[in-house]
């Protein structure tokens, strides 16, 4: 395994050199890896598994092992990707070694480790190559445990199958057609003992992260399937999307492979090696299939791709194979020149533009986030404080500030660029210049712009902090800053302020009946602070009217009280404009929703396919699906917390069958919404008591 090493020799000094900032998901994983990390070291649970409804913890609690042990970020991960990128050399060498001998699977080792994209991939901590390497090591311990006739290798099969799980989910889509091959050995007695332990085994270990998440891991591979940012978008019947993965498998396997994996396809279909091929095309056709187009998707297939090279190599002449060995080595070492450094410098197939390599030299430069940290964290005195990070640039974006910040114990939490006005926002991170994709670049432009011009909003958060970028940009740090209204009382502040609520109210609330409002103030109104607003009305439509075809709600009776209340005074005074910047607490202290009211909302909401009927104590719901439709009741608690009420489920029943109480409250924790709106929210909320009748839902104060 000299190649392999070479390998992580390389990428050890590329990490040694590089000091960019971990780009989106990169970073996303990095601090993930440090909550795990912070997990394993308290005991928590909760913290290990995490609560990602996609990103199981094996590779990432992993990452945060190795930081436990040498607390480097960096370095934790590149361990761990060389581990990864090991594993999967030496799973692609014993995958290959029964078909075409030891010369033949250390080609197809070499072959796979030093394909550009997978020397890409190891110097980012994504899962993707994690993924091969199970992936390669599922197939070898599949193909041992054929026919299932003996328990060890069935046994062990169940523990790579949840592992591979583990990594990731599209795992199983990978080894489906092997699992669904060796599954045929249940066709005998003993074969389906083994067979039924070996998926036992498989599910128990994989069940305390899938078990939660069931019901809505379906939802996530949809999402991913069609509407994921980073990928390219394509209609899939067309010729177009159908060329996309074969027009970049040169550059993501390699050129001189590219030209050995067509022989070895040619030589296996006529061999009928089909065991490889079902698991090479099969995997293929689903992402074939899939409208978003990534490299990632297809990286799992490289160890198969790279046995079906070896076959196509051993299949060459005697006379040739020394040759072609020799340029695959040779382009071997300019594929992992050109992607870990950059040299030779864009390097390519003259006259047919196939890249070498997929370029990721080290790169110096610094982006001033410890700097810009620093002024924050002195800046808020150490307390916790909503930092707004506007830009979405790979080097320069909230996923590098929020991990930052995380492993460095910082008080700070971080939130995209906003939609509405920045409630509950005290500081703001600004760029100049490229501000990143064209999905969310929009969005950015026009908070910069309500920042950067005239408008009332940048008076209220003036500039603390100017640092010029690498790219020649400039990133600014802005703080909210309250200051009086020159020339103007409390009084008169506040009857503005008091117009420009109604009018904002009219894109939430409207049909409002016998309306009151009445705010307290002192003399810090000048500045935009009240110390309380109350709002009531007999009866009043929610909705974000603004939105075309938003469901309404309608309530009665309704009392609504907000302390420390704080608004833009400038826009309040100069345009009768609302801008709320925060409050200390909403409390929602009277309000009833009818039985038709509440139905009526719920028809209304898209894709919704539950109903609710009301009953004395709780929510009858029915949950319409494909197969047997989720019955039960649910139940509204008291709970401490920013959202001060909980979904408590009772006698669920999927069709017929009653769900255990035990295993409806595991489930349940991941699916209650009250945990995810309350992170969500600028500010504690305060539900007064709520009562659940056969005709309304009733909330009150005694």
């Amino acid at each position: 395994m000299a190649g392999a090493g070479i390998l992580a020799a390389t990428v050890a000094v590329w990490l040694f050199l590089d000091r960019h900032p971990p780009e989106w998901d990169h970073a996303n994983h990095l601090e993930r890896a440090v909550q795990c990390a912070q997990g394993i070291r308290n005991g928590d649970w909760d913290a290990i598994l995490g609560h990602s409804p996609f990103y199981p913890p094996l590779v990432l609690c992993a990452t945060g092992l190795v930081y436990l042990a040498a607390p480097t970020d960096m370095a934790a991960a590149g361990v761990v990707m060389i581990v990864a990128l090991a594993v999967g050399m030496m799973a692609t060498y014993l995958l290959a070694r029964p078909a075409v001998g030891e010369a033949g699977a250390a080609v197809a080792a070499l072959v796979y480790g030093t394909a550009p994209y997978v020397v890409f991939s190891t110097l980012r901590l994504q899962l993707d190559l994690p993924l091969a390497a199970m992936v390669a090591l599922a197939l070898v311990v599949m193909r041992e445990a054929d026919g299932l006739r003996h328990l060890g290798w069935a046994l062990l099969t169940g523990v790579v199958l949840a592992l591979g799980m583990l990594t990731k989910p599209p795992f199983a889509a990978y080894v489906a057609p092997a699992l669904l091959w060796l599954l045929r050995g249940m066709r005998d007695r003993r074969g389906a003992v083994h067979g039924l332990l070996m998926l036992a085994v498989s599910v128990a270990l994989a069940l305390p992260w899938y078990g939660p998440r069931l019901f809505g891991l379906p939802s996530q591979f949809a999402w991913r399937a069609v509407s994921a940012d980073e990928t390219v978008h394509l209609d899939p019947q067309t010729l177009a999307a159908l060329l996309r993965y074969p027009a970049w498998f040169p550059s993501q396997f390699g050129v001189a492979a590219t030209v050995v994996f067509l022989v070895g396809l040619a030589v296996a279909l006529r061999q009928r090696r089909w065991w490889f091929l079902g698991s090479l095309l099969g995997p293929f056709v689903i992402f074939e299939a899939l409208r978003n187009k990534n490299l990632r998707y297809t990286l799992p297939l490289l160890p198969v791709a790279a046995v079906v090279a070896s076959i196509g190599w051993n299949a060459l002449p005697r006379a040739v194979r020394a040759g072609s060995t020799a340029v695959l080595a040779a382009v071997a070492v300019l594929q992992v020149g050109a992607t870990a450094f950059d040299r030779p410098r864009a390097a390519h197939v003259a006259g047919l533009g196939i890249a070498l390599g997929v370029p990721s030299p080290p790169n110096l430069d610094d982006w001033r986030h410890r700097e810009i940290l620093t002024l924050l964290a002195a800046d808020s005195r150490g307390r916790p404080a909503a930092v707004s990070v506007v830009p979405n640039h790979p080097f320069f974006s909230v996923a590098n500030f929020r991990y930052y910040a995380l492993r460095d114990g910082l008080a700070l939490q971080f939130s995209r660029a906003w939609d509405e006005p920045p409630l509950g926002i005290e500081y703001v991170v600004l760029k100049s210049g490229d501000v990143g994709p064209p999905w969310t670049e929009p969005r950015i432009r026009r908070v910069t712009a309500s920042l950067d011009g005239p408008a009332a909003l940048g008076r209220v958060f003036p500039v603390i902090g100017r640092f010029a970028l690498p790219d020649g940009s400039e990133a600014t740090v802005r703080a909210r800053r309250l200051t009086a209204m020159p020339g103007m009382s409390a009084a008169d502040v506040a009857g503005r302020a008091e117009r420009a609520l109604w009018r904002w109210m009219s894109d939430f609330a409207r049909d409002v009946e016998a309306p009151a409002l009445r705010i307290h103030y002192d003399d810090g109104a000048r500045e935009g602070h009240f110390a309380r607003v109350e709002l009531s009305a007999a009866r009043v439509t929610f909705a974000e009217f603004q939105r075309p075809r938003a469901a309404r709600l309608r309530m009665r009776d309704v009392r609504i009280v907000l302390e420390d209340v704080v608004i833009n005074p400038f826009s309040a005074v100069h345009e009768e404009r609302l801008e709320p910047l925060d409050a200390g607490r909403f409390r929602l202290e009277r309000a009833t929703i009818t039985a038709d009211d509440l139905e009526r909302f719920l028809d209304e909401l898209p894709k919704l396919r539950t109903q609710v009927r009301l009953e004395p104590g709780a929510l009858a719901v029915t949950v319409r699906q494909f197969g047997p439709d989720v019955t039960g009741r649910v139940r509204v608690v008291p709970v401490p917390g920013a959202l001060p009420v909980a979904l408590v489920p009772e006698d669920v029943r999927v069709g017929a069958v009653a769900l255990p109480d035990a295993l409806v409250g595991w489930v349940m924790r991941q699916y209650d919404p009250t945990g995810r709106i309350a992170r969500r929210l600028a500010m504690p909320v305060t539900i007064g008591r709520i009562t659940v009748g056969p005709t309304a839902v009733t909330i009150s104060t005694e």
